[in-house]
C-alpha cells in the first residue's frame, strides 16, 4: 500500500483525497430523515414572513424545489464519485470522470447560483430587513462556488489528461504496427519477373 502511494504523483493523490472526502461528505448527507422536518420547516418559515398567499406557495414551492435538487444530486454525486475512483487510479477510461463533472457542474455550480438568486429574492419579498444576513449568505456561497469551480477544473484536467494519454497510447500502438508491417515488407526477397 504504501509503494503504491509513493508511486502516485501529488495531483493524483490530492484528486483522490478530495474525491474520498466528497464520498464521505455526501454519503453522511444522505439522511432522508432529515430531509422530511427541512422540507416542514421551509413552510413554517415562509408562513411567518406574512405575505401574500400567491407569494409565500411560490417561495415554498422553489424552496422545497432546491432542497429536493441538492438531495436527488447528492445521491447522484455520491455514485458518481464513488465510480470516479476507478479513473483517477487507473489513468484508463476517462468517460467514467464525466458524470462526477456534470455532477459537479450542476450541484456546485448552477444550484449554487440559483440558491443565490433565490436567497436574495427571499430577503427582498420575504424578510427585507435582513440584508445583513444575505451579506453573510452571498459571501459563504461565493467562497463555495470558488472552491467548487477550482475542484470542478482539477477534475476535467484529470479526465482531459487521461484522453490525451489514452490517445497517445493508442496513436503510438498503431504507429508501432505499421513500422512492424513495414519492416516485415522489406525482408521480403522479390523475384525479377521473366519476360
Amino acid at each position: 500500500m504504501f509503494e503504491m502511494l509513493q508511486d502516485m504523483s501529488y495531483g493524483k493523490l490530492k484528486l483522490l483525497f478530495i474525491n474520498i472526502v466528497s464520498v464521505l461528505y455526501k454519503a453522511t448527507s444522505l439522511n432522508i430523515h432529515r430531509l422530511h422536518p427541512d422540507m416542514r420547516d421551509v413552510k413554517l418559515v415562509v408562513n411567518a414572513a406574512k405575505q401574500e398567499t400567491w407569494i409565500q406557495e411560490l417561495f415554498i414551492f422553489l424552496i422545497s424545489s432546491l432542497i429536493l435538487l441538492r438531495f436527488l444530486l447528492c445521491f447522484v454525486g455520491l455514485a458518481s464519485n464513488i465510480i470516479a475512483i476507478y479513473p483517477i487510479l487507473t489513468n484508463s477510461q476517462p468517460e467514467l470522470l464525466m458524470p462526477t463533472i456534470i455532477v459537479q457542474l450542476l450541484d456546485n455550480v448552477a444550484l449554487n447560483i440559483y440558491e443565490i438568486v433565490l436567497g436574495y429574492t427571499s430577503i427582498k419579498y420575504l424578510y427585507s430587513q435582513s440584508y445583513a444576513v444575505f451579506a453573510v449568505f452571498f459571501a459563504k456561497m461565493i467562497i463555495k462556488t470558488t472552491c467548487s469551480v477550482s475542484v470542478l477544473n482539477m477534475y476535467t484536467e484529470k479526465q482531459h489528461q487521461i484522453v490525451s494519454q489514452v490517445t497517445y497510447d493508442e496513436n503510438g500502438a498503431s504507429l508501432e504496427h505499421e513500422s512492424n508491417e513495414e519492416f516485415e515488407i522489406a525482408h521480403y526477397h522479390f523475384r525479377p519477373i521473366n519476360s
